[in-house]
């Protein structure tokens, strides 16, 4: 979306130049309570082009967005070889993530971490306002799989967002592994010798 914006409050995180004549910034700005993330090319006065570009990305799709950058540099590293994938280690939220990678790595079961974000609300603008984004995908099972170990106020908010989830995309499976559930996971995966003891976490 290209779209001329003059906000008052921004932060400026960045500024660069993509070529001779165009510089670009990037700011966090504020409007009406929600933040996004704005791109901004100016070609300054006196160049062939004065043209102003601006993008706008709602915070909201930060996960997507951090999802797609990560694509790319592991699709265009510059240290890779012809024909290579780059295998980039997953920065995980949370420890019992990891855990549950692991458990999916020893059944040889592929998984991809937080690959897509599903936009839940939107604003009187159509802006998107809020979002959730699964912790793990089972391509092979087509299957979504959300961690919950946090507290019940947090648990609450989320199985509302999941709600919504199945309400928007009803062609989405996602499954819950609450606390309680994930607990009996990695006992017995610990009960079988494939995880240590002071890898449980606690």
């Amino acid at each position: 979306m290209t779209t001329k914006y003059s906000e008052d409050r921004s932060d400026e995180v960045s500024r660069f130049s993509v070529s001779t004549n165009a510089e670009v910034t990037i700011q966090i700005a504020d409007r009406e309570g929600h933040q996004f993330i704005v791109i901004k090319e100016q070609h300054p006065a006196g160049t062939i082009s004065t043209t102003e570009q601006t993008i706008e990305i709602p915070a909201a799709l930060l996960p997507e967005l951090k999802r797609a950058v990560a694509a790319l540099e592991e699709n265009f590293g510059d240290d890779d070889e012809p024909g290579e994938r780059s295998q980039h280690p997953v920065s995980f939220a949370h420890e019992s993530e990891a855990e549950f990678a692991h458990i999916l790595d020893f059944y040889h079961i592929t998984w991809q971490y937080e690959p897509r974000t599903f936009a839940v609300e939107w604003d009187e603008e159509g802006n998107v306002a809020g979002s959730f984004t699964p912790d793990f995908y089972l391509p092979e099972h087509n299957l979504y799989i959300e961690l919950t170990t946090a507290k019940q106020q947090l648990v609450t908010k989320k199985n509302r967002k999941i709600r919504r989830v199945r309400e928007l995309y009803p062609e989405v499976n996602v499954k819950v592994l609450y606390a309680s559930d994930y607990r009996k996971l990695i006992e017995k995966f610990a009960a079988s010798g494939s995880l240590q003891d002071d890898e449980v976490a606690e």
